[in-house]
């Protein structure tokens, strides 16, 4: 979980973001290709990541599945998932350039 996520401020967007994004389901999920329907489970999720400085704006957020029923995954994990995996590859690859005694 990014620091941005841990903080205070961020508990207080996702809710209101939900309940402005409930009447317009249903919707295409912004990680995988198929619609999220109103009786799904789904989370709110950002389009540019909130861990690279996405900003919690409703331009910049929308429904994402918290499991798709078409692609069998958790599609708001996994987005997450890779972006962690990215930050954790670039910071090793960084540290390769130190000199190894």
């Amino acid at each position: 979980m990014s620091r941005h996520h841990r903080a205070q401020k961020w508990s207080t967007h996702s809710p209101k973001l939900r309940k402005i994004i409930q009447p317009q389901l249903p919707q295409k999920c912004i990680d995988c290709p198929h619609p999220v329907m109103p009786t799904d489970k789904w989370q709110v999720g950002h389009r540019n990541a909130a861990g690279t400085g996405g900003p919690p704006t409703l331009a910049n957020v929308g429904p994402s599945h918290a499991w798709c029923p078409y692609c069998r995954k958790r599609c708001n994990q996994v987005a997450g998932g890779k972006l962690g995996a990215r930050i954790s590859n670039r910071n090793r690859n960084a540290r390769r350039d130190i000199r190894e005694w």
